[in-house]
């Protein structure tokens, strides 16, 4: 993007760009159902939208999914609260096209909403077999429940973190639930009475470069090919 500025909105960082042809909106929402709820409101007098995309981390609940991998989800569920909203088909094929010209490994299927992270192997498990889904992640149904209200096309595009087999007993324990960041004095007293998760944490930071480097290439081409 071109010409980007930062600003504040309802207390969510947004950036705004430009293309030849378009505006771009970028909003942090935070993790969870409820932020990405009220960053979605939060955008709703900042002029009319052509496509929401909804974009970040989601876990694999697929076995054969591994870090890095994009998931161009078909559907985005929620499990309690929101329903079932279908992804729009021309952006849906148009970003699948988008992430195999950057060179990328790219699933389609069904993306779950979950209201808390899926820490153990055996809740994704579950989830898989309950929901049908190849991934999870936090934030999606309550985008795409947004774009349904005001009538606007929906897409679902994420690179996948952990592994349907990876365990985050430890994340939890100093990553702020709103926002993702990590806590560093909570960090640096789980670490000294924990020193063995030190191996598991840079194995997280392994897969977290992975889904990092994925976005960052399928931006890299989304962005230069929006104007055609």
């Amino acid at each position: 993007m071109r010409q980007v500025a930062r600003e504040q909105v309802g207390g969510f960082t947004i950036w705004r760009g430009i293309t030849p042809r378009y505006e771009v909106v970028l909003v942090k929402t935070g993790m969870g159902v409820m932020q990405a709820e009220a960053a979605a409101r939060a955008i709703r007098d900042r002029g009319q939208f052509a496509l929401f995309m909804s974009t970040g981390c989601a876990g694999a609940l697929a076995a054969e999914l591994v870090p890095g991998d994009i998931v161009v989800a078909t559907a985005a569920m929620g499990n309690h609260s929101h329903g079932r909203f279908e992804t729009d088909r021309d952006h849906r094929d148009s970003v699948r096209r988008t992430a195999e010209r950057a060179g990328l490994r790219v699933t389609s299927g069904p993306m779950l909403c979950s209201p808390q992270a899926l820490a153990t192997a055996e809740h994704k498990r579950a989830a898989a077999a309950q929901h049908g889904a190849v991934a999870v992640e936090m934030e999606g149904a309550s985008i795409a429940a947004e774009a349904a209200e005001r009538g606007i096309p929906f897409v679902s595009v994420r690179a996948i973190l952990d592994t349907a087999d990876t365990e985050l007993r430890h994340a939890g324990r100093f990553i702020e639930p709103q926002t993702g960041a990590v806590k560093p004095f909570a960090l640096a007293g789980y670490l000294a009475a924990h020193p063995s998760a030190i191996a598991d944490l840079l194995a997280m930071q392994r897969m977290m470069r992975a889904a990092q480097t994925s976005l960052e290439r399928f931006f890299a081409v989304w962005c230069s090919t929006l104007d055609r």
